[in-house]
């Protein structure tokens, strides 16, 4: 019998068939992350059918690209196209999610960070090679930015309101005034937007990425923000003059060199009657139960990047996706004394608040 006759040719089409798929939206998010960053997306919401020509007026480039990237994205049906008038338009629904920044599904982020990810596959394969990583501080210019942009639209839209929210009692306590920390906190998006909610409150921002704090102090500027500050530090290197009612970290845990050293300096942070809120991506620490869209996501970044930041440093390399289960193995060995998940609806992340 031959090895052909023996195979189920049905599984063997659907995944012939699911690797092409698979390359077309490898495609796709390249001219996404185009689109986004030469502000073709942007320039067709809410101006109505356009042809190609006008469209490319409009952004002061080349006709014959710009058709054939409508065309690309009229086959994956990011914009619709009118065959009476031979034009391209962006519906509402389309611009909400592809051209809105402050949209809760804006998922411009994400063009912007796959793409340059990508650009990484053969300092990624060395690294598979001979081991180490690529540090975040190397990983590329754009990279810290993208990231920016792909979690903003969650902390502008459901940072205070539904994360913090979910547990009892927070709220007043931080209206009233409080002692904040943002650890892992990037370009300081969530430290500000938490600064501008609670302006009764002190909130601190830390992380280890000069860049993104010198970015981080200028938009709290910007945002008048005056009761927030930024340092420059490890993780684990949490100002000690104060003691923290509450410390969060948001979808970073998971990328840190030592995160069991950070998860106990945030235990040592926090005051008798303080609490840590700990995000994570939403999936299973076992890689069978994650078939899903998202799941794919989650364990293709980690590699890319994830992983690779933390080994770079000779770090413990979690990855991406712990789950739950990995959380709470982590948040006993730190020593917290309890730890609850959070009832958040959440497709992409998962919520802990723990005690010390």
């Amino acid at each position: 019998m031959s090895a052909e006759t023996s195979m189920n040719m049905k599984k063997v089409e659907e995944l012939a068939f699911r690797v092409v798929g698979d390359m077309g939206g490898a495609f796709v998010m390249a001219l996404g992350y185009i689109g986004d960053r030469l502000g073709l997306f942007k320039a067709m919401a809410g101006a109505g059918p356009l042809t190609s020509a006008e469209l490319a007026r409009k952004t002061s480039l080349n006709e014959r690209y710009v058709r054939e990237w409508l065309r690309a994205m009229v086959a994956a049906e990011y914009v619709d196209y009118d065959t009476a008038s031979d034009r391209y338009v962006m519906t509402a629904e389309q611009a909400f999610v592809l051209a809105n920044e402050d949209s809760p599904m804006f998922v411009g982020g994400g063009f912007h960070f796959t793409a340059p990810s990508i650009q990484n596959t053969h300092k990624i394969m060395e690294a598979f090679r001979s081991g180490g990583g690529i540090s975040y501080s190397e990983i590329g210019e754009e990279i810290p930015r993208a990231i920016e942009r792909f979690f903003r639209p969650g902390y502008l839209n459901f940072l205070v309101k539904d994360w913090l929210a979910a547990v009892p009692g927070l709220i007043p306590k931080l209206e009233k005034g409080a002692n904040i920390g943002d650890v892992g906190c990037g370009r300081g998006q969530s430290t500000v937007t938490m600064a501008k909610a609670f302006p009764n409150s002190r909130v601190l921002g830390i992380d280890y990425h000069v860049p993104s704090i010198e970015y981080a102090r200028g938009l709290a500027a910007e945002q008048g923000a005056a009761n927030v500050e930024f340092v420059a530090a490890a993780a684990d290197k949490i100002p000690t003059d104060r003691k923290y009612d509450l410390i969060c970290s948001f979808d970073c845990i998971h990328d840190m060199v030592d995160p069991l050293v950070t998860l106990k300096a945030i235990r040592e942070a926090l005051s008798p009657e303080g609490i840590y809120v700990w995000s994570e991506p939403n999936a299973s620490h076992n890689a069978h139960e994650n078939r899903n869209p998202l799941g794919r996501t989650f364990h293709s970044i980690s590699p890319l990047h994830c992983m690779t930041v933390s080994l770079a440093h000779g770090g413990a390399g979690l990855g991406t996706v712990i789950g739950e289960a990995g959380a709470r193995g982590l948040a006993e060995q730190a020593g917290f004394t309890s730890f609850d998940r959070l009832p958040i609806e959440n497709p992409f992340n998962q919520f802990f608040a723990l005690h010390k």
